[in-house]
């Protein structure tokens, strides 16, 4: 009888001892799970915040903006992406362009320096020349 007592006992420190472990590297692996969690969050925090300067910089110019006056003419050293995509033949690649041309360059001197970006040739020039000013 006091065998079988014995072996209960181990039988149940032994339960008690595995539990614990599972319980403890469950915590481990939680705590682990907790600090990817924050590090991820914080990248993606981080992401967001230069999504929303690029998309500001997107935008050059206030939201009564001057890109275009009354007679519906682009002001190239102006208009931001969404604007100068309202030219025939652009789209936001080529406006993207048009602005890292601008600022690379200091902005448009004349009109002909708009073939001067990448992607804009004669043809693009030619259907909007009518509708660009600096």
């Amino acid at each position: 009888m006091q065998f079988n007592m014995n072996l209960w006992k181990n039988k149940h420190n032994i339960f008690i001892i595995l539990f614990w472990s599972l319980i403890s590297s469950t915590l481990v692996q939680a705590q682990s799970f907790d600090q990817n969690f924050k590090e991820w969050k914080a990248k993606q925090q981080r992401c967001d915040q230069n999504l929303s300067m690029q998309r500001s910089a997107h935008s050059n110019s206030p939201k009564n903006s001057v890109m275009t006056d009354s007679s519906g003419q682009i002001h190239l050293n102006q208009a931001n992406i969404d604007e100068l995509q309202k030219l025939k033949g652009i789209g936001e690649k080529k406006a993207q362009a048009i602005v890292e041309y601008r600022q690379k360059n200091g902005g448009f001197k004349n009109i002909d320096e708009f073939k001067n970006v990448k992607g804009i040739g004669p043809a693009i020039f030619e259907k909007n020349k009518t509708r660009l000013t600096l």
